[in-house]
């Protein structure tokens, strides 16, 4: 039997006040605790980005169109999944196209000469370029990267290249 006392109903009045507030505040907690910038989202003028790559091309291999993304993610480890997880009838290749599906990648201007420079921060990146000759030739390259020092180069030739095609 419930008795309608005026002191009991506001005891549990306050009782549930302090939940909702401790909720509050948990929650509060939780978010100032997470980080600047999620997986995929990380930006090139982060504050933790202090770390230069600058890739170089050789070869003569600019003479059209290229473009270059740099993913944060390991690459290894996606590999290492798809060999624990993966399903058959379906390629590495498809299985690290669907963890890239929900990345934001850096994109990084191309000079004249064939250079070009972005800050990154500490991690394990995975670099995509293509470069698109006059000729119309595709030359791709993906790289897995290991940002930890103040600076890093790549130079990416016809030697290194993942893959090179013809387009007709």
């Amino acid at each position: 039997m419930k008795e309608n006392n005026p002191a009991i109903r506001i005891l549990e009045i306050i009782l549930a006040l302090a939940l909702l507030g401790s909720l509050f505040f948990a929650g509060w907690h939780v978010y100032r605790s997470l980080p600047a910038a999620l997986p995929g989202q990380v930006q090139v003028n982060d504050a933790a980005a202090n770390s230069e790559l600058t890739i170089v091309w050789r070869d003569g291999l600019m003479d059209g169109e290229t473009s270059v993304e740099l993913y944060p993610i390991d690459v290894a480890a996606i590999r290492q999944d798809f060999l624990v997880n993966g399903r058959p009838g379906r390629s590495a290749d498809d299985y690290l196209a669907q963890k890239l599906k929900n990345l934001t990648p850096v994109r990084v201007r191309v000079n004249q000469n064939g250079r070009a420079v972005t800050r990154l921060s500490p991690g394990n990146w995975w670099m995509r370029a293509i470069s698109m000759s006059l000729s119309g030739e595709a030359t791709e390259w993906r790289v897995p990267v290991l940002i930890s020092d103040r600076a890093h180069t790549i130079e990416l030739s016809r030697d290194n290249a993942y893959e090179r095609a013809k387009k007709f």
